[in-house]
């Protein structure tokens, strides 16, 4: 004879914390309140738990579907011209546009000509200092350019890593 465990509904929730995280409570009591209850066998029953734990810690650690990390010592720096480098950190395919998100690295004295953005750009200084034309960023600082501007020459006198969300301007 099979041994069955009646599931209650709003009990289970409440156990597993999901009615915190995806319905506001009085809404889980009226889901609850029309439910019958369903026999289940012990061992479906804990293959449900098992699998529904599993799926808040792969959650909790970001390494479910749709997550990605990347660490520092990952990926690749390709050379783009004499003492600059970047490094693709996200590229999403779906994006028709071309905007990526990427790390530039920028040997100290290194000067290249300005450039036009098609798309908007979002810079975030991670070490040391990039001019843009007349302004000059360090570590910290934030930029942005609207698409369809240009920036003046850019520069750096004691080199820079900077993130960088945009088009790749080379």
């Amino acid at each position: 004879m099979k041994n069955f465990v009646k599931v209650d509904f709003m009990e289970k929730l409440k156990q597993l914390e999901i009615s915190k995280s995806a319905l506001d409570e009085d809404i889980i009591e009226i889901l609850a309140e029309a439910q019958d209850g369903v026999p289940l066998s012990i061992d479906v029953s804990t293959r449900m738990k098992a699998g529904i734990l599993d799926k808040i810690k792969q959650e909790k650690s970001c390494e479910s579907e749709g997550f990605f990390t990347q660490r520092e010592k990952q990926g690749e720096w390709i050379n783009a011209m004499p003492g600059a480098q970047y490094k693709i950190l996200h590229d999403d395919k779906s994006d028709l546009e071309g905007v990526i998100s990427y790390l530039i690295k920028l040997e100290a004295g290194t000067e290249i000509e300005g450039h036009h953005h098609p798309f908007d750009e979002e810079c975030l200084m991670l070490e040391g200092d990039l001019t843009l034309g007349d302004l000059t960023l360090n570590k910290g600082d934030f930029h942005f350019a609207a698409a369809g501007l240009n920036h003046g020459q850019v520069s750096t006198k004691n080199g820079c890593i900077a993130f960088i969300r945009g088009a790749l301007p080379i």
